[in-house]
């Protein structure tokens, strides 16, 4: 019997063709038919949603997202910008300017960009190793005397990482390495986040008490500090902040129970700062022990 001849695989030369030449043929008959519009569409992606935007059906519910979030993003930057050791100023910054970029570059109308809080939790914590002294403000707007130097040299090295940051995320877009999220577990991420949020919220917590407490990184520390600094309690800040969190859980649930009132859930935010901004502006609050962020620096 003679022996079976096996079938010739592809050569070289089809495989190259079918991996390099093939694909970049497809590639340039495709930019040769793009337009001018496509163009614009590629290099400015909101020509493309604004060109299907119905105005009548979108625009007022848009203008009360815009507004909801606004009322909403201007103190939660200036909070992030807190957790992260920097004064008020930078967390305006990083709320606006992401969000004006990205809606002439950025190809989703879901996506929300700006600071968050685990990066604003990761910064302080690698920031202070490297700056001596930085553990040591409390108030970043209105720093010491004597510890003003500390803030500006924090200041320098937190934009410093930022930018450094900002290039390895492009090189990680350039390079389509975002395949490598897919090989962090799910426990680890959900644990690394739980964490981050006990954290941020202890440390949160001395707004509503109405005494400041030094930052700790783990969740004993801060238990501790705020068990020493207890006779430091203002039950002004203390009513005031809980009052207003009611005010928002109870706006909340009930315009997610009722299909009549579902208004009522974005408008939570605005009614929250409306009423505590009216409420300091005439009721002359801070001068009833109830602290405000007072003037914010302008940035340098």
């Amino acid at each position: 019997f003679p022996w079976p001849v096996r079938a010739a695989g592809p050569s070289f030369r089809d495989l190259y063709s079918a991996a390099v030449v093939n694909p970049l043929r497809r590639a340039h008959a495709r930019v040769r038919s793009c337009s001018l519009l496509d163009w614009l569409q590629f290099f400015l992606p909101c020509i493309r949603w604004l060109r299907t935007y119905r105005i009548r059906e979108m625009l007022l519910w848009d203008i009360v997202a815009g507004v909801s979030v606004g009322f909403m993003s201007i103190p939660q930057s200036m909070s992030y910008a807190n957790v992260a050791g920097l004064p008020s100023v930078y967390g305006l910054y990083s709320c606006f300017m992401p969000v004006l970029v990205y809606a002439l570059f950025g190809s989703s109308r879901e996506l929300a960009v700006g600071p968050v809080a685990v990066t604003s939790l990761l910064i302080r914590a690698s920031l202070k190793e490297v700056v001596p002294g930085a553990a040591q403000i409390t108030d970043h707007n209105h720093p010491p005397p004597e510890l003003a130097h500390v803030q500006d040299v924090y200041n320098q090295r937190a934009i410093q990482l930022s930018l450094l940051v900002a290039c390895m995320y492009t090189a990680v877009g350039l390079m389509n390495l975002g395949f490598l999220t897919h090989f962090l577990s799910h426990s680890v991420i959900g644990g690394f986040t739980s964490g981050a949020a006990i954290i941020i919220g202890l440390s949160q917590l001395q707004y509503i008490l109405g005494y400041r407490v030094p930052h700790g990184d783990r969740v004993q520390d801060q238990i501790k500090h705020y068990l020493d600094g207890i006779d430091g309690f203002v039950w002004q800040e203390c009513l005031m902040g809980a009052s207003l969190l009611v005010l928002l859980l109870v706006l909340k649930w009930t315009g997610k129970s009722s299909p009549h009132l579902k208004y009522l859930r974005p408008l939570g935010p605005i009614t929250a700062c409306l009423l505590s901004i009216t409420l300091v502006t005439l009721g002359g609050l801070e001068h009833q022990r109830i602290r405000t962020v007072g003037h914010i620096t302008v940035g340098r």
